[in-house]
């Protein structure tokens, strides 16, 4: 199997500011015109989850914390998505790289209904912070990440654009 940037066209050629392949993907543009990030679901999903633990007279430090450790809880199932993509658990068999994604979705999904379980501004904060991270990445990748000398990167900090 092909790596996965190598089959996304990301891989090789000369990299510009902004640019991915030879296209030009602004920090500010959507990634995906026509697919907004589903806020109302989200909103919905939380408003659900805290009638739930009303139900079982789950108080709100206990309902974000049990939120927030699903998150984690589906980091390992996309761990695992991984691993069995990589057929690395031959016990289990091989799984698809449409396991994969879906579970890291999943991820995604649990980190904003827990985002949206502290703060009703949520999804704002969401896409600057989105926008914040992929400019300091794209702009890493262009002059060369921290501690990156083969990039031209000066200071060492392992994983600094992404954070």
């Amino acid at each position: 199997m092909a790596p996965i940037l190598a089959r996304r066209g990301a891989a090789g050629g000369s990299a510009r500011a902004g640019t991915v392949g030879t296209v030009d993907i602004p920090p500010s543009s959507p990634a995906r015109p026509g697919a907004p990030l589903p806020a109302a679901a989200i909103d919905a999903a939380v408003r659900a989850l805290d009638v739930n633990d009303g139900r079982r007279s789950i108080g709100p430090d206990e309902a974000l914390a049990l939120r927030v450790v699903k998150v984690a809880e589906e980091c390992g199932e996309a761990s695992a998505a991984l691993i069995g993509l990589r057929g690395q658990n031959p016990r289990k068999g091989l799984s698809s790289e449409q396991h994969l994604v879906d579970e890291l979705l999943d991820v995604a999904l649990s980190a904003l209904v827990a985002a949206a379980s502290v703060t009703d501004d949520w999804a704002d904060r969401f896409a600057a912070h989105v926008t914040a991270r992929t400019s300091r990445l794209i702009a890493a990748v262009d002059g060369g990440a921290p501690g990156d000398a083969a990039l031209g990167g000066a200071a060492s900090g392992a994983g600094a654009a992404a954070d």
